[in-house]
């Protein structure tokens, strides 16, 4: 229960969200540095979700997936 609560946590979490989706970014380095050290949030997320980076980078950058 612990760590489904945890892992709701990760999902919301501004920071967390954006290490995932901009990794390269100044703040996603940052959260990652972090997740490195060791984070329950992420340990947890990464557990139950599986996924690392689900989404590089901006989706709507690629505008060629549009036509």
């Amino acid at each position: 229960m612990l760590k489904r609560l945890l892992a709701l946590l990760g999902k919301i979490c501004p920071g967390c969200n954006i290490g995932r989706r901009y990794p390269n970014s100044l703040i996603g380095r940052i959260v990652q540095r972090h997740w490195e050290k060791g984070c329950p949030v992420n340990k947890a997320y990464m557990e139950i979700h599986g996924e690392k980076n689900p989404k590089k980078g901006n989706p709507h950058a690629d505008l060629s997936r549009h036509k």
